[in-house]
């Protein structure tokens, strides 16, 4: 209380406690305290500037908005409209220099858009902002579209790990198969070369024999002739020893046993003929990748290669081949497939116990391709079995007896290079039944 004022009396103190303070020093009151509240504010920008934009008061809004909160100072960044724009603008009556949407940031972007105004007290520029829904809506916008793109990349990011992991089974499968590819032609040059190395002693013994048992039969002649001699002119002596010779040596037995011999020496020879012209034809690099082949003899070349598989487990194999046509194929590449086909269907029918298995290969033409199959009477598979068996590395052999190519490699060479199908049917128990189609314009 100010001392220059009288004491009040009870009265006066009585009017204090029960009625209000007089309306102008309420409104004074409020204004301090509004004004205080209003620099301290933050949801509400207000700062006064020069035309050039210097500060010349801002609240603790304003110098947020601003991105100096630390304090004031420094040229205010206001984008659009700027202080230039602003300050040369006259205002119609009592109204506003501008109204609507400040932008403030730099050269390069926006910060903040918020709703306000521009007043002008003499040269300076009075603003007035709000951080309102316009702002809000601008920063919820930003951030959804950072949740997208978070969202997208962490999509593109499991789609490119699933594509990379793909791409490496694929590079494993691919370098499995360059792999096996490369056993099979070494091994099947090394067919080829066997096969020609033995043709050669083969043609010699042949020949060998063939004149030895012509010599030996001009030596029997030769023989009789002289005893015929012997006995017609001769002496008794002489004839009885002719007639003694005969008796030792058992000449009957000789010319008998003899022929049987070199008879039974060249069906061996044609024989082992037999399997190096099988060898050969399976081994097919001195032929053209690409050829009208006849599918039931390159079947049968495969069928005398894995004769000793087929055998050895007792396996008996039944043709139901209909009249096809030649094929354009590669008939080294179907060996392979045939070869695999067979070898799987051996393993599949022990369970059956030896002489029970059984392996039935049929062939029809079905117009446009012809058709292949080869059923067993083997374990069969189940379903989810059934499912993998064309996917690389995949057996259910036990470790060390098997690579789970073979069928992988059949699938590639069926459908990649023939552009055919592949494709089985199986029940536990009962066998499996593999379906092979391949169409009849193969292009070279």
């Amino acid at each position: 209380m100010n001392p220059r004022e009288p004491r009040r009396t009870g009265e006066d103190d009585r009017r204090s406690l029960d009625s209000p303070p007089p309306a102008e020093e309420l409104s004074g009151r409020v204004a301090e305290l509004a004004g205080a509240f209003l620099m301290d504010a933050t949801a509400l920008a207000i700062g006064v500037f020069a035309p050039d934009g210097a500060p010349r008061l801002e609240n603790r809004g304003m110098r947020r908005l601003l991105g100096r909160a630390g304090g004031p100072g420094g040229p205010a960044r206001l984008v659009s409209p700027g202080f230039p724009q602003l300050a040369a603008a006259r205002p119609r009556g009592d109204a506003p220099v501008y109204r609507g949407i400040l932008h403030f940031g730099d050269l390069r972007s926006v910060a903040h858009s918020v709703r306000g105004e521009v007043w002008r007290l003499g040269d300076d520029l009075l603003i007035l902002a709000e951080f309102d829904v316009v702002e809000l809506e601008r920063v919820l916008g930003e951030v959804s579209a950072l949740n997208s793109k978070i969202t997208n990349l962490q999509r593109r990011l499991v789609s490119e790990q699933k594509a990379l992991e793909r791409s490496l089974d694929e590079l494993r499968a691919t370098q499995a198969l360059l792999v096996h590819s490369e056993k099979m032609n070494a091994l099947g040059k090394l067919a080829a070369g066997m096969a020609h190395e033995i043709n050669n002693p083969l043609a010699f013994v042949r020949s060998n024999v063939h004149t030895l048992g012509e010599s030996f039969a001009r030596l029997l002649s030769a023989y009789e002739a002289l005893e015929g001699a012997a006995v017609r002119g001769g002496s008794g002596d002489i004839a009885g020893l002719a007639g003694a010779l005969r008796e030792e040596t058992d000449l009957e037995f000789l010319r008998e046993d003899t022929g049987d011999l070199v008879k039974g020496t060249l069906g061996g020879l044609a024989r082992v003929q037999k399997i190096v012209e099988d060898l050969r034809t399976f081994a097919r690099l001195d032929q053209t990748e690409v050829e009208l082949t006849d599918l039931r003899e390159s079947l049968e070349s495969t069928l005398a290669i894995a004769g000793p598989a087929l055998k050895s487990s007792g396996v008996q194999v039944a043709l139901e081949w209909a009249e096809l046509p030649r094929l354009r194929c590669k008939p080294a590449e179907l060996g392979q497939v045939f070869l695999n086909l067979l070898i799987n269907a051996a393993q599949a029918v022990e369970c059956r116990g030896q002489g029970n298995g059984r392996v039935v290969i049929r062939a029809r033409d079905e117009g446009s391709c012809v058709a292949l199959e080869f059923e067993d009477n083997g374990a069969g598979m189940t379903p989810d079995v059934l499912g993998r068996i064309f996917d690389p590395f995949f057996t259910t052999k036990p470790v060390g007896q098997g690579t789970g190519l073979g069928l992988t490699i059949s699938h590639k060479i069926v459908v990649d290079q023939h552009g055919g199908t592949i494709s089985a049917r199986s029940a536990p128990g009962v066998g499996s039944t593999f379906t092979i189609t391949l169409p009849k314009g193969l292009d070279p």
